[in-house]
Formats: C-alpha cells, sequence, structure tokens
C-alpha cells in the first residue's frame, strides 16, 4: 500500500513487514547482516528494487525508492544513478541502506521527453546492480490553443500566413489562412487538418484548406519541430507545388487570443516582406516602419501613421522598385493607414494610403484601389503579415515586431546598435521567379557609436553553373563598416564594399526567432537597399544580439530548419526547407546526431521524406561564437529527393548564445541557410512517443493522430494496457 504526499511515495509500516518477512523466509536470499544459511545461489550478494521508479514520470515530479541488497552482511547499502548523465535526475540522499528509500526527483529536460535508466549498485559489490527505466515527460497538454503561421516566400514568391487551432490530441480542428504568389492573393477561411510529434519534438502538421478563393480545396504538408509548447519551426515538405512550395517560417502560440482586440495592434512597428514583383517580373523584398494608434474596435478602424516603406526589386541593387538606382536607396515611401480589429482567429486587415508599387494616393485613378496586407496577431508586437490586394504589382509576406522603447526618437542613436551581434539574410538576384538565389550569415561588434569594431560573414551565390552551382565566399571582413541612427527606428548599415543595408530596430526585450521566449530579446531587422558588387540584388534578414560571445556554444537539444531556395536543376526540384533536431553529444565532443526531413519525391506526394541527421562543429579561436562544421544527412538535403545516398554540407554556425544562432553553407553545392534553436520544456502525453530505428524512419507517411499510438507503445512496452499505463500521469 502507497500514499502520496507532495509527489514522494511514501511506504506504509505493513508492507515493509511484509517484505521483511518474505525476505526472511528464504524464498529470495538472506536479508542484509542476517548470517543466515537458507540463501539461494549460495549466499551470493544480489541487488532487488524493491520499489523502483512508476512507467512514466512527469518531469521535475518526485517518487521515493528503495532497494534490497540480499546477503549484505555489513548493510553497506546500494548508491544511486542515473542515465544519461546530463538529463537523468537526482536522488538524495545518494546512498541507501536496507529499506532506507531515497527521494528520486526526475529532470527538469533540456530536451522534450527523455529515457531515463536508474540503477542501484551495490557499495559492497560494484559489479551487482539492478536497473529499471522510465519515460520523463513534460507535462499534460501538448500544443493545445491557437498558433499562428507564417511561411516566407519559397521559390521567390509563394508565401501564407495563418491562424490554426490544435486540440492537443493531434488534431487541428479550425483556422483561417491567407496567402500572397506570382499575381494572385488566396484565402482559406477554413482549415483542418492534423499533426504529429514525436520524442524529440520533430513531426509533421497537414492542412487541408477549404474554400480558398483561387484554387479549390488545397492540401499542405509541412515538416514541424517544436523548441516548447509555444514556438516551432516549420517548412512546407510536400511535393504538391502548391501555394507554398519550400517555404519555410515559424509555428507560434497567439498569446495574444483568444480576446484579440485592436487596442492590442498599438505603438510602434518594424517589418520585412519578400515576394515577387509581378508588374516588373522580378523577385523583390521591402521593409519599413509604421505606429499604430490602438483604437481599432469591432466596425471601427484604428490609424496607421507614420509610416516609410522601402523596396527592392530585381538585381544589381534597388533594381525598378521605388528604391531604384535613380533614386536614394534609403529614401523610402511615407504612408499612412487603418488597421480593422481582430477577428477570433487574430486575423485583422491593414490598409495603406500607398505603397511602392502603388505609390498613391490611395484610389487616385488610374491607380489601382488602395493596398491591403492580411495580418495575424502572435503578441500584441508581433505581427505575420501578406498582401492581399495588388497583388498584379507585388505579391509578398513577412513579419512586423514591435519597438517597444525604440518607437521613442529620443532613444534612436547609435548607442541602440552596441556590442556584439549575429545574424543572417537572404534574397534573389535574376528577374526569373526563383531565380539565382543567395544567403549570408556573420557576426560583428560594435562601438556604440557608428564604427563596427570587428567581424565577419560568410556568402553564398547560386549562379546556376556548372560545375559550381553556387560561389561560396567566406571569413569576408565587416571590421571598418558604419551604421547610423538618427532620431528614427529605421538607420542604415554600410560594409567596407559600399553595399547598403536599412536596419529597423526592434524591442530590446523582444525575442525575434521566439517571440514569447522572455529571454535573448534585442535585435533589428535588415533589408539591403543597394548592392554596388551586384552579386545579387535583394534581402531581407534578422540581427540578434550576442551579449556574450564567449558563452555562444552548442551544448543540447536543438531544433534545425534549413532552407534552400536555389531553385537549381530548372523550377522547383530544388527549392525547399528541411525541418529537425540535433543533440549535441556529451560523450564525443563536437559531434551531434538527431533526425530530419525534407521535400517528398514523386508528383503531388505529401510524403515526407525522413532519415538520420548528423554533423560536426569546432570552434573558431579567433572569432568565439563562430563555429566550422558540417551537416550530413540522408538521403543528401537538397539535391537528393528521392535517393537514399547520405550527403555533406560544409556549414558554418553563428551563434548569439547557447539557445539560437544561424546556420550557413560554405560550400558550392547551393546556397542553403537557416537556425537552430534550443529545445527547452515540451508539454504533452502525446509528445510521449518511442523513436523507432532509424532504418524505419525513412519516411513518414500522411499525418495520423500520434495520441492514440502512443499508449499502445507504451502499454506494450511496460506491460501494461494503453490505459494503465496513462494512469501513472497526474
Amino acid at each position: 500500500m502507497k500514499m502520496k504526499m507532495n509527489g514522494k511515495v511514501l511506504v506504509v509500516p505493513f508492507l515493509l513487514a511484509v517484505t521483511l518477512v518474505l525476505t526472511a523466509c528464504g524464498g529470495q536470499g538472506v536479508p542484509p547482516g542476517a548470517g543466515g544459511s537458507t540463501a539461494v545461489d549460495g549466499g551470493k550478494l544480489t541487488v532487488q528494487l524493491t520499489q523502483g521508479p512508476p512507467a512514466t514520470m512527469q518531469s521535475g515530479q518526485q517518487s521515493g525508492l528503495f532497494a534490497t541488497v540480499f546477503n549484505d552482511k555489513n548493510n553497506a547499502g546500494v548508491t544511486w544513478s542515473c542515465t544519461p548523465a546530463n538529463a537523468c535526475g537526482s536522488f538524495t540522499p545518494g546512498t541507501t541502506g536496507y529499506l532506507i528509500d531515497t527521494l528520486y526527483i526526475a529532470p527538469a529536460l533540456p530536451v522534450i521527453n527523455e529515457t531515463v535508466q536508474i540503477t542501484a549498485t551495490s557499495v559492497a559489490d560494484s559489479t551487482q546492480s539492478a536497473s529499471a527505466s522510465l519515460l520523463v515527460y513534460a507535462g499534460e497538454t501538448l500544443l493545445n490553443g491557437q498558433y499562428a503561421i507564417v511561411l516566407f516566400p519559397g521559390n521567390g514568391s509563394f508565401g501564407m500566413v495563418a491562424s490554426v487551432a490544435l486540440d492537443g490530441n493531434g488534431n487541428v480542428t479550425a483556422g483561417e489562412a491567407d496567402g500572397s504568389a506570382n499575381g494572385f492573393y488566396w484565402s482559406a477561411p477554413s482549415i483542418t487538418g492534423t499533426y504529429t510529434l514525436d520524442a524529440a519534438g520533430h513531426g509533421d502538421i497537414s492542412l487541408s484548406l477549404t474554400d480558398t478563393t483561387c484554387c479549390g480545396t488545397l492540401q499542405q504538408t509541412h515538416g514541424i519541430t517544436a523548441t516548447s509548447n509555444s514556438h516551432l519551426v516549420i517548412a512546407e515538405e510536400d511535393n504538391f507545388n502548391g501555394l507554398t512550395i519550400g517555404a519555410v517560417g515559424s509555428m507560434d502560440l497567439q498569446t495574444a487570443g483568444p480576446a484579440f482586440s485592436g487596442s492590442q495592434v498599438s505603438g510602434g512597428y518594424s517589418f520585412t516582406l519578400a515576394g515577387y514583383s509581378h508588374a516588373a517580373g522580378e523577385n523583390a523584398s521591402w521593409g519599413g516602419i509604421f505606429t499604430a494608434d490602438g483604437t481599432a474596435t469591432t466596425g471601427t478602424p484604428g490609424n496607421v501613421t507614420g509610416g516609410i516603406f522601402d523596396e527592392n526589386v530585381g538585381n544589381n541593387g534597388g533594381g525598378s522598385g521605388y528604391n531604384s538606382a535613380l533614386a536614394t536607396p534609403s529614401a523610402g515611401l511615407p504612408f499612412t493607414g487603418t488597421y480593422t480589429a481582430p477577428d477570433a482567429s487574430g486575423r485583422g486587415i491593414i490598409t495603406l494610403s500607398s505603397s511602392p508599387d502603388t505609390p498613391g494616393p490611395c484610389g487616385a485613378s488610374p491607380l489601382p484601389a488602395c493596398t491591403q496586407y492580411v495580418y495575424y496577431l502572435v503578441t500584441p508586437e508581433v505581427l505575420q503579415l501578406t498582401s492581399m490586394t495588388n497583388v498584379g504589382n507585388a505579391g509578398n509576406t513577412g513579419s512586423a515586431f514591435g519597438q517597444g522603447s525604440l518607437a521613442t526618437a529620443a532613444n534612436d542613436t547609435n548607442a541602440a546598435l552596441s556590442g556584439g551581434f549575429v545574424f543572417s539574410y537572404y534574397g534573389f538576384g535574376d528577374n526569373n521567379n526563383g531565380g539565382d538565389s543567395g544567403a549570408a550569415a556573420g557576426q560583428f561588434a560594435t562601438d556604440g557609436s557608428g564604427t563596427v569594431t570587428g567581424g565577419i560573414m560568410d556568402l553564398n551565390v547560386a549562379n546556376g553553373g556548372s560545375p559550381t552551382p553556387s560561389i561560396a565566399t567566406t571569413g569576408i571582413s565587416l571590421t571598418g563598416s558604419t551604421y547610423s541612427f538618427a532620431g528614427s527606428p529605421r538607420g542604415t548599415f554600410t560594409d567596407p564594399s559600399g553595399q547598403v543595408y536599412n536596419v529597423y530596430l526592434t524591442d530590446p526585450n523582444l525575442n525575434l526567432l521566439d517571440p514569447n521566449n522572455t529571454s535573448g530579446g534585442g535585435g533589428a531587422l535588415l533589408l539591403e537597399a543597394n548592392n554596388p558588387s551586384a552579386p545579387y540584388g535583394n534581402a531581407i534578414g534578422v540581427l540578434l544580439p550576442q551579449a556574450d560571445a564567449a558563452t555562444a556554444a552548442l551544448a543540447g537539444s536543438y531544433a534545425v530548419m534549413l532552407s534552400n531556395q536555389s531553385n537549381l536543376g530548372g523550377c522547383c526540384n530544388y527549392d525547399g526547407g528541411l525541418t529537425g533536431d540535433l543533440t549535441v553529444s556529451t560523450t564525443a565532443p563536437g559531434t551531434f546526431s538527431g533526425e530530419g526531413d525534407f521535400q517528398g519525391s514523386g508528383a503531388n506526394n505529401a510524403t515526407l521524406t525522413t532519415g538520420p541527421l548528423t554533423g560536426t562543429f569546432t570552434a573558431d579561436a579567433t572569432n568565439p561564437g563562430h563555429f566550422t562544421g558540417t551537416i550530413v544527412t540522408a538521403p543528401a538535403f537538397p539535391l537528393e529527393i528521392g535517393a537514399t545516398t547520405p550527403g555533406t554540407e560544409n556549414v558554418d554556425f553563428f551563434l548569439a548564445n547557447g539557445s539560437q544562432g544561424f546556420v550557413i553553407e560554405t560550400d558550392t553545392i547551393a546556397p542553403v541557410f537557416g537556425v537552430v534553436e534550443a529545445q527547452g520544456t515540451i508539454t504533452g502525453a502525446a509528445a510521449v512517443a518511442t523513436r523507432h530505428p532509424r532504418a524505419q524512419q525513412q519516411q513518414r507517411s500522411h499525418p495520423k493522430n500520434l495520441l492514440q499510438i502512443t499508449g499502445e507503445q507504451h502499454g506494450h512496452a511496460s506491460g501494461q494496457t494503453s490505459g494503465q499505463a496513462g494512469s501513472g500521469r497526474e
């Protein structure tokens, strides 16, 4: 008989007495110190877990454990230990005598779920021990609530924003979605679907987008990897060649809801967008700032003021857009506007007085009607955006982030960009839809007065040639770059080659990659404003603070997302994203392993290509926070869709800290770029899944409800029914 108090299991004395009687009768051997002659096995010392751990425990939960050492004549007892060492929990005390229990506390996991093996080892004879395993999980609900999705345009064109309602049991029960593409806008006012996550937080989500304005019912399958219950990386990885080909982005809990209101859209915002200017026939990027007054109510719009809209179209920087070579790249286009209060999905509409492709005034003949953007609220400081009108001029998708204290002009000085930073950006330099692409990542440090005191950058640009599809240049010095802010959160950064980026400051307390994460805030958005050397013409990116480069290292478990938009080999064959998980080895320093998936093979195929992911990394002694390394996938990403041969990419990592960083490919295969984000606590019964052997994971079929599968797996593994297996949870 057991009673539980504050999570600790207490054994009633009656049970102890029964145990003593049974062991003293010689059925299992002589108790410690008895010195009797009735022991089995000739009196050999043996260890038994008289009370082992339950089959499952919640992270941080406590349980009493005790062991018996038979024929332990000096009653030396046992020493308690567990594996894996970096995530196994603790014992108080660590050594116990006969029928003295230890209090086991399950770990606060640095990974989603962990199989822990607990071992009691005899003090008198360390060759004798007894072990038991349990699965430590992190809570009771899994991805339960409304999540906003942004998929930045894959193939230079196709982007989407959405809200989906997840029920915690693997089902998408409701949602809305909007997207802009090459010359058209589409809307899905209804979404259903399913989703799965395995024990490492890696899985997929399948969406059925109904009643779309352009294309009928559309099916999408995306790879996802969670870092927490509130944040996932996401990429479309089916092969439907649909409305978001190869697009990558994020999926975040809409903590602004469920009671969304127009008053939440308030203060200064910085934004960047990417897409395609159909009118110009060229890929393009956009950026800018605006202020919302927070006055929108149902039926009454709020006001947008102080807007500046920048544009970069096509190659050679500026191209034929508003910020063309014939104009000052940093001039921008002023705009005002209105916005509606959000609906129950956090969806509203922003109407602009002018935009670079429709310079206004709004509705003036012969110009088109006002440009409008759909937004979805994540937090009051994060809006996911896509254009919904005038997409014949420009269809684009992106995000707006609050400026916080930097919305105040007095704070917008060069001191706002002080210290160390890491960054990444991508863009297109060809006038073909999804043409030549490029990406970069790097790090730098500033003096807070307008000068970059040191830094490096890696640049990888696709030129479509053979035998080197892309051109990689590593270690480009950024020392001597300059930057300037003068009373506006919109400033400039100029590198030694003369390349200019517009920089849009964001709230110092806002985490740009994981907006519900209260740590690691600050940074800025980037827009390539000109490019005198013209390896490619337009790009957008993110700048993150690197508070202490010496502590920026890879350790623990991470979500990884990689993006390739190089379009090598013809339209759509190799555009795509990879999502996965990796765990840094504690026994083989500088290595990691996990799994990843990317676009499936075959026409209209929703089956993702899934396989192992491994890699290496080595610290750059000259530039702390910078690591050189490799990523190996099977099959090779991105050029082996449908194959099985492993492929190795040479990559560099630029880490802001131990939790976030950027990846850039440094060989000539393709200009792949991406992120690594540390995995924290992910709660959920549905996440408790047995990982299949790698050989069984080559493909993940169409999504299923993993919760149903999980109960059966754990029941069989523990010799219980699925209902019994679940009964150990609180």
